[in-house]
């Protein structure tokens, strides 16, 4: 799937079926920046799962033209959440989830129709970068999650909310 460049590396926190997944931003050939997925035995050296992305974009969505891991995924009773940032067509960024199959972590099981994150404060749309909210840190604490990210590429903010699955 990766032609271009590759970054924003997302580590499962515990091998499956023997191997350890990550999810990364990948550009492919129509430079559309989207998420794959590989797998590895020692975390050093990587081999892509699909070729194919593992999270595309969608026309319309909150994830036409970017779709990217923010913070490392998490094992759930459902399977494996990982909480993403995607932008519009006007790079627009927000924040999503996709669930993805706990015994195959190249398998999409389901992802959110709507951001749960979007810029609605003046720090979030006014800044370096304009209507950024952009997901990178997650603390599971007792009752709520907390969801740290970056406003408009000039602050840090912490929202808080249930898990998505």
């Amino acid at each position: 799937m990766e032609v271009g460049w590759t970054k924003s590396g997302a580590i499962l926190n515990r091998k499956v079926n023997g191997k350890y997944w990550m999810y990364f931003l990948a550009t492919n050939k129509l430079k559309q920046d989207l998420t794959g997925v590989a797998y590895s035995n020692d975390l050093m050296h990587w081999t892509e799962a699909l070729n194919e992305p593992a999270l595309g974009s969608r026309k319309g969505q909150f994830d036409e033209r970017v779709a990217e891991p923010g913070p490392p995924p998490v094992i759930t009773k459902n399977g494996i959440l990982l909480y993403y940032n995607g932008a519009d067509s006007k790079l627009v960024y927000r924040t999503g989830w996709a669930l993805f199959d706990g015994q195959d972590p190249s398998k999409l099981l389901a992802r959110s129709k709507s951001p749960i994150l979007s810029p609605e404060l003046d720090w979030e749309r006014t800044g370096q970068v304009p209507n950024v909210v952009f997901v990178e840190g997650l603390v599971q604490a007792p009752g709520r999650w907390l969801f740290y990210y970056g406003g408009a590429d000039k602050c840090i903010g912490m929202a808080f909310g249930k898990p998505a699955y």
